[in-house]
């Protein structure tokens, strides 16, 4: 079934859990590491994925269709991360780079692949991004998404979704030359 099937059945309240359910399984991972990225913590992209899905129940009625789902689904959990974020202040620069996994640097049990040091460089330096700009970078580079779905999930227009990018380019560049 669809995206708009599953959203058509839970809005006419046919097996609401059951459609809803669906969409989760078939988005929960996506919407998890884009949060992830974001926050770094695992227990706070928890916090904050768990907000996420709560508000899709409640909105998913009012839920127009107008863009691909996947686009209104990363919008709220944009959205949600952000206000996460202004609500913790998590991220000054100083605390960004002390909130990396620990365990990045360090040796991993033998069944996980170790990090190498270029990893660990682009985690850090991503980590100093400004959000908007770690966000676009997220976007583009990981989900290789469009630059007008880019837009439409940030609300800036396009050439801002491209500014915002060729710019953490650009100083992902220099941040990873310095480390």
């Amino acid at each position: 079934m669809t995206d708009q099937a599953l959203i058509t059945q839970f809005q006419k309240g046919d097996s609401k859990e059951g459609a809803f359910t669906q969409l989760l399984k078939r988005h929960q991972e996506n919407v998890f590491f884009q949060i992830k990225k974001m926050v770094l913590e695992h227990a706070d992209a928890d916090d904050i994925a768990q907000a996420v899905w709560i508000k899709v129940w409640n909105k998913l009625d009012g839920f127009k269709q107008e863009s691909a789902f996947s686009t209104w689904l990363f919008r709220v959990a944009y959205n949600e991360t952000l206000n996460f974020i202004a609500q913790k202040k998590r991220f000054t620069a100083q605390h960004t780079l002390c909130a990396l996994d620990p365990n990045l640097e360090q040796p991993s049990n033998q069944d996980a692949p170790r990090a190498t040091a270029i990893q660990i460089k682009l985690e850090r330096a991503i980590a100093e991004l400004p959000e908007k700009q770690r966000f676009v970078f997220m976007l583009r580079y990981y989900e290789d998404l469009d630059y007008e779905k880019i837009a439409s999930i940030t609300g800036t227009t396009v050439g801002g979704a491209k500014a915002n990018y060729h710019q953490a380019v650009k100083k992902l560049t220099t941040l990873i030359q310095e480390h």
